[in-house]
């Protein structure tokens, strides 16, 4: 039974149910000596209580996507896969793999779900060893495009969290399926890799001194590992990185740090500073690792085009939205989106991946022809963002509008 399944909650929560009725059936009933029907009581409270505990975390889990199964939250994350083009993990059609005439793809694809698939890597620069989770888009498979490569969004996820997230409780693949389907967004890939190599402690995407390079393997071997197992395109135009929460200031800093890698990044209930333990202890790295500090310095600014988005019941994520805008030089290159209703949970990040996808299909480049090959098919053309709203919008509606003064709140 899946860890964020509605059997499995439903099932606790009956345990939940039936301990209470017990506790009150035998209250009164309980044999034995005084001492011995105190700790049956008292037994019993316990147990009751550490039930009613693990409902309680099984649906902040399902709200929150901490944990998307049991592999996850146990940590056994090394071995969905086999690693690379000898390893047994089920290879893809050549027509899939790579390009046409080119190298031998680099990793092995096996399946994950019906749509996504997956591969475990070892970064040649980072030497981390991490999953990664692909869905193609329709077109891939299509005869008309078998000579073309396409655009690629990198997606991060929160701390603690996974990357099969974005393709479980964030339903990513399923999302930009339709809007593929109405032409309103480019037929991406999408890829989410590992993030989380130190537990419970958030690593800040940076490489940390003398721990996991996590900078390196997200925005060097990632996109190579990528690049050389699929059809995907070449350069930052179109490359982009999308995140949420603690994955949300990681897409922000990755592009402001590499925009030689990534042109665009969406940032969904993201922050401006560094919070990872292993870099607000270090001046120097905090600096280097703040998007807005470093924005600020700039003489000249990168050429990268930045979504900002957040929730006005989710703390300052609209505030410090705008506050990193405002240090862009060329503010057409960024847009602010604010969410009605909702806090900080799964639920409002899926409310905000519609528009988030149709603002990268304009902020990137579409499929290209392969060198050698014919054209491409034109690209989609996205509809254009929803202007400002100043009426009071329904629950869930993305929108623009001013952040009230809230305590700050992370995930």
């Amino acid at each position: 039974m899946e860890l964020t399944s509605g059997a499995f909650l439903a099932l606790i929560t009956a345990v939940l149910v039936l301990l209470t009725a017990l506790v009150l059936a035998t209250w009164n009933r309980m044999p034995g000596p005084r001492a011995v029907r105190h700790g049956g009581r008292l037994g019993l409270l316990l147990l009751n209580q550490a039930a009613a505990v693990l409902v309680a975390l099984v649906w902040l889990n399902n709200t929150y996507a901490f944990y998307e199964n049991w592999d996850d939250l146990l940590g056994n994350n090394g071995n969905q896969v086999a690693l690379g083009p000898d390893g047994g993990g089920r290879p893809l059609p050549a027509s899939l793999a790579g390009r046409p005439g080119g190298p031998r793809p680099v990793l092995t694809f096996g399946p994950f779900t019906r749509d996504v698939m997956a591969a475990t890597a070892v970064g040649p620069r980072s030497r981390l060893r991490g999953e990664l989770y692909v869905w193609l888009p329709p077109q891939y498979r299509e005869p008309a495009y078998r000579n073309t490569a396409f655009p690629v969004v990198e997606l991060l996820p929160g701390q603690p969290g996974s990357p099969r997230t974005w393709f479980g409780a964030m339903a990513a693949d399923r999302t930009l399926a339709g809007l593929i389907a109405a032409q309103r967004a480019h037929p991406f890939i999408l890829v989410s890799a590992t993030m989380n190599y130190t537990g419970t402690k958030d690593t800040g995407c940076v490489d940390v001194p003398h721990g996991p390079r996590v900078d390196t393997w997200l925005s060097k071997d990632v996109p190579w590992l990528v690049e050389h197992s699929l059809r995907a395109a070449h350069g930052p135009r179109h490359w982009a990185v999308m995140g949420y929460s603690a994955g949300a200031y990681c897409a922000v800093d990755l592009t402001v740090k590499h925009p030689g890698v990534f042109h665009a990044a969406v940032s969904l209930s993201g922050y401006n500073a560094p919070e990872s333990p292993f870099v607000v202890r270090d001046p120097a790295l905090r600096a280097a690792n703040s998007p807005l500090l470093r924005l600020r310095r700039m003489a000249v600014q990168p050429d990268i085009a930045l979504l900002m988005a957040g929730s006005l019941q989710d703390g300052r994520t609209v505030a410090d939205a705008r506050a990193l805008l405002a240090q862009l030089s060329l503010p057409a290159h960024g847009t602010t989106l604010t969410v009605a209703r909702g806090g900080h949970n799964t639920s409002v990040w899926q409310a905000m991946l519609p528009t988030a996808l149709e603002w990268l299909t304009r902020n990137t480049a579409g499929p290209v022809p392969v060198t050698g090959g014919p054209a491409a098919p034109p690209p989609l053309h996205a509809r254009p963002l929803r202007k400002e709203v100043h009426a009071a919008p329904a629950p869930g509606q993305v929108t623009t509008a001013p952040p009230p003064a809230a305590a700050p709140r992370r995930h």
